[in-house]
């Protein structure tokens, strides 16, 4: 009996931390894998041209007090296009606003070396107070450069964190 106990905690633990639908300020890191953003097209050429990708989830637990926003993560592409620059911007909404709260970006560009490329890595940290308004969160992923470059890059893997801490008071 003490051992089924013991596993039902355990999976109760496991499936606490899996949980990507919602982030907890204070709480639980929210992984944003490929899976979890939606693409953004334009066309070009006849065709449909990947320029972006978005994920938006819901947050707990701003209630207008000072918070810190860190996201970052990894941006994998093809090795042929490997040389290539994204920009990370995350936004907040809320029922009261008429306009995002922007949150922080960053750019950084993967590039190609041998044969090997090497993911872009863009994070931010930003300290803000959104007076309790921050209700949704998006991240997006947005590739930089013409749109016939923005075709041609392939995306293989997408692996993002995103994490909002209390700031506590000096």
């Amino acid at each position: 009996m003490k051992k089924i106990l013991a596993i039902g905690s355990l999976l109760c633990a496991v499936n606490a931390f899996a949980d990507t639908g919602s982030v907890s300020v204070g709480g639980n890191v929210v992984e944003l894998r490929f899976q979890d953003f939606s693409p953004i097209t334009k066309p070009y050429a006849g065709r449909e041209a990947v320029v972006a990708y978005e994920a938006t989830f819901e947050m707990d637990g701003d209630f207008g007090q000072d918070l810190t926003y860190q996201v970052g993560g990894k941006y994998h592409t093809r090795w042929f296009v490997g040389s290539m620059a994204v920009s990370l911007s995350a936004t907040c909404t809320g029922p009261g606003l008429a306009a995002p709260i922007f949150l922080g970006e960053d750019l950084a560009t993967g590039f190609r070396y041998n044969r090997t490329s090497y993911e872009a890595n863009p994070s931010f940290s930003n300290d803000l107070n959104t007076g309790g308004e921050c209700q949704t969160m998006t991240v997006r992923l947005d590739k930089v450069g013409h749109l016939s470059r923005q075709f041609y890059t392939r995306v293989t893997d997408l692996q993002f964190n995103v994490h909002i801490i209390e700031k506590l008071p000096n």
